[in-house]
């Protein structure tokens, strides 16, 4: 700074004194507040602008306003403070409100195309306490987004490009903090902080600061991944989705020139395989195969997760969503993928047997066709399944037989247990145990037809009322089914035996408690964090 410069700067408390007071009517050597100062300024401004106008320069916010109005901004709000209490009838000696009222007419007289309007903080507010100016600081945010239609609670699901600019200069030091922060944690879409920089020549000449921008779009990266997070510890795929979509969205309207666009670019590419991840985990919920493979071949990043393709098990899947839906409390859903578990566990268990050969066709279509038997096997296979009057009248000679419920699957599977000399005691204790989960299965689908609800209250009660019930039958099954807690448990060992019957070794997938991965959906999630984890380091 030139010499003259420095002189002025370091002896400007006499230069007012000297020059304003005589002309403020102020005694000398009394200091004055800088809220008495600027009420005098904004008196003389109003009663002669022609005289005043030339003498203010803004300089720092000046410079605010200019950056902000080189961004696109046409509005801006300021926070004033005008602390008059019975404490303090005069106001605080640092009041702001006067230098807003300077600001608006100083903007106004030249013509320059920006409106601010002013929010006055709390003047009961101690100005050096975080958590009421926190307070008070969301609720005038909250307003401001809805003025100007931010729409913060759909923020995720309809991006616009509303860049948000915000200069947190002056006020106490708790102030600038408690702003900082609950303008990042207003969950804006695109947040910019606009910081002018202390040039004291600039200053003293009256020239607009330059200013910097900063953009905290990592921290609320940070934000957006742990609200993904959040929800797969949930299991919600679909949200996660939801959130990374909304936040890809926002990057791509991130103003350029601010961040460096080599991260952004690296941030989306590594969002799109997390989508891709959870995509592909939403396939696998659905029960689509054929979508699975269609995520995996148009998606080579997340190629590692070929291998949950290739090994991948229906009846498996089903007991790991079962697990999943009794978690969240989401009874009927649990219900329904018990009952698709109970049936492909036992398609699993004919093809695992050599059994799928003796279906016309493709297996699913369950066209059982007696031709195609060895005869020992049928020999095996014919009296069990003669227990159905269907069965035993069916003229297997001219036509296939549609082997469709689960008492005909299970006659099949023991015959071919026989047949290939496996471990009978194996079969027969997944058959006991698949006994116990009939009468839930029977329920859900009367739950299907009657369109009742059901949770796992009705669950004990519906139970409690069958084995009271006179109709022995209704009360037959009911004490022969399980208690709704041991519901898993059981399914799990069903599991276990089902790889002993078959001589395979045990997944690591088959326990039943929180600690026990969830077959497919804990590789994905794990897989997911940790991709985005390694982005969030970047």
């Amino acid at each position: 700074m030139k010499p003259n410069l420095q002189n002025i700067w370091k002896t400007q408390r006499s230069y007012i004194e000297t020059i304003l007071y005589p002309e403020f009517g102020f005694p000398k050597n009394v200091k004055q507040t800088s809220r008495k100062l600027t009420q005098i300024v904004w008196e003389k401004y109003q009663a002669n602008d022609i005289l005043w106008h030339p003498r203010i320069k803004l300089a720092r916010i000046w410079g605010v306003i200019q950056k902000a109005i080189s961004l696109g901004a046409t509005k801006g709000y300021i926070f004033v403070t005008n602390q008059v209490t019975h404490q303090n009838p005069e106001g605080h000696e640092k009041d702001t409100i006067y230098m807003y009222d300077i600001l608006v007419k100083w903007l106004e007289l030249e013509n320059i195309p920006f409106k601010i309007e002013r929010k006055f903080i709390d003047s009961t507010i101690d100005a050096n306490r975080l958590e009421p100016l926190l307070s008070d600081y969301e609720k005038h945010l909250i307003d401001i987004a809805i003025a100007e239609k931010l729409n913060l609670l759909f923020a995720e699901l309809e991006p616009k490009n509303d860049l948000v600019m915000a200069s947190i200069k002056g006020g106490t030091g708790t102030m600038v903090t408690a702003l900082q922060i609950q303008a990042i944690d207003s969950n804006f879409k695109n947040l910019v902080f606009i910081d002018p920089e202390l040039n004291l020549e600039n200053i003293l000449q009256g020239k607009p600061s330059e200013c910097t921008l900063t953009l905290y779009w990592r921290h609320l990266r940070s934000q957006k991944y742990d609200t993904v997070r959040q929800l797969l510890l949930r299991w919600d795929f679909d949200g996660a989705i939801l959130i990374l979509d909304g936040w890809q969205k926002n990057l791509d309207l991130l103003p350029s020139g601010i961040v460096d666009e080599t991260n952004i670019e690296a941030s989306k590419i590594a969002i799109k395989s997390a989508m891709a991840a959870l995509t592909l985990g939403l396939s696998f919920i659905n029960l689509d195969r054929a979508e699975t493979k269609n995520i995996l071949k148009s998606n080579p990043a997340i190629s590692v997760l070929t291998e949950l393709e290739q090994n991948y098990e229906p009846w498996l899947n089903l007991y790991a969503q079962c697990r999943i839906y009794w978690e969240l409390n989401q009874v009927a859903n649990f219900l329904s993928r018990l009952t698709s578990f109970y049936e492909e566990l036992l398609n699993y268990l004919i093809i695992a047997l050599g059994g799928s050969k003796y279906f016309f066709g493709d297996f699913y279509d369950l066209k059982l066709q007696k031709s195609l038997f060895e005869t020992e096997l049928w020999d095996i296979f014919y009296p069990y399944a003669s227990k159905d009057s269907k069965f035993k009248k069916y003229d297997f000679e001219n036509k296939s037989y549609w082997l469709k419920d689960r008492w005909g699957k299970s006659r099949l599977v023991t015959a071919l247990v026989e047949f290939h000399g496996k471990d009978s005691a194996d079969w027969e204790y997944i058959k006991e145990s698949l006994l116990m989960l009939e009468y839930w299965v029977n329920k859900r689908n009367k739950m299907i037809h009657l369109a009742k609800g059901i949770s796992k209250t009705t669950m004990w009660e519906m139970l409690k009322l069958d084995r009271e019930s006179e109709n022995k039958e209704v009360k037959n099954a009911a004490i022969q089914a399980c208690d709704p807690d041991e519901i898993l448990q059981i399914m799990s060992v069903i599991c276990s035996r089902t790889f002993e019957l078959l001589g395979l070794d045990d997944k690591f997938c088959l326990g039943y408690d929180s600690t026990t991965p969830y077959y497919i959906y804990s590789d994905i999630i794990d897989w997911v964090l940790r991709h985005l984890e390694t982005d969030k380091l970047r």
